[in-house]
């Protein structure tokens, strides 16, 4: 696969992702909103990361994105849209996959009784602003 199509392959997923969490919202559905909504960051995340490096098999992507900034290879534009995104990238990686997936082992709680509406609404949040820096990153990368 190349980067462009692995770029493509993310952001569909990512987009996927997003219309589940939006569907899981209107339902009521906390945790499943929460779950496909820290998909879609992750996924957005690694859309971005793939025009430019191999994406990592992980569920956090914000150290990526942070090294991301640093290369030469990056155009400004793109460096500039990232920075101002990153925190809708941190707490979207492997803890709040857990939460959301597994509850708490810990006591027991599973996902449905632990996600609550605004911890679900603030991730869904997250998810549609980076699944747009994504779309709009994949649209200036493969234009021409």
């Amino acid at each position: 696969m190349n980067s462009r199509d692995d770029a493509a392959f993310r952001l569909d997923l990512a987009q996927g992702y997003l219309t589940r969490a939006e569907s899981d919202a209107r339902e009521k559905r906390w945790d499943s909103c929460l779950a496909n909504a820290q998909q879609a960051v992750e996924n957005a995340g690694k859309s971005i990361l793939a025009h430019f490096r191999p994406t990592p098999q992980a569920h956090d992507v914000i150290e990526p994105l942070e090294k991301l900034l640093k290369l030469d290879g990056v155009p400004q534009m793109i460096k500039q849209r990232l920075a101002s995104a990153l925190d809708d990238f941190r707490n979207m990686g492997m803890k709040t996959h857990v939460r959301a997936t597994y509850g708490d082992e810990s006591t027991h709680t599973p996902p449905w009784k632990l996600i609550r509406e605004q911890e679900a609404l603030g991730g869904l949040a997250k998810a549609q602003r980076t699944v747009t820096l994504a779309e709009t990153i994949f649209a200036e990368m493969t234009k021409g």
